[in-house]
């Protein structure tokens, strides 16, 4: 018997996922795909053929750290964390100071 180790490089991203029957899931999504460079949160759903997305470490209904397999025709929208967003800058650049997310400025008006 011989035993196959495989190990996957994963590149998560904190999302929010308003699903169209109106209930909420928040996990991590894996943007990296083997053999391509860094991808947008968005490009999982908009350029991805595979009609299904895997959600990790998952609050759904009240339950925590649930794997989820999600039909994309089942979402109404994403909304990627701020904290997970990466940003590469230069040593001496100064950081842009933060508005806060989409949904956090739709709220606070």
């Amino acid at each position: 018997m011989s035993v196959r180790i495989i190990s996957r490089k994963i590149d998560a991203r904190k999302v929010t996922i308003k699903m169209v029957d109106g209930s909420l899931v928040q996990g991590k999504i894996n943007v990296l795909k083997s053999g391509e460079g860094d991808q947008r949160v968005s490009d999982i759903f908009t350029k991805g053929s595979d009609p299904f997305i895997v959600v990790f470490d998952a609050t759904a209904e009240g339950r925590s750290g649930r794997v989820l397999v999600i039909n994309k025709r089942n979402i109404a929208w994403v909304s990627p964390d701020d904290d997970s967003v990466r940003q590469d800058r230069q040593e001496d650049e100064k950081p842009e100071e933060s508005r806060g997310s989409w949904m956090d400025r739709i709220r606070k008006s």
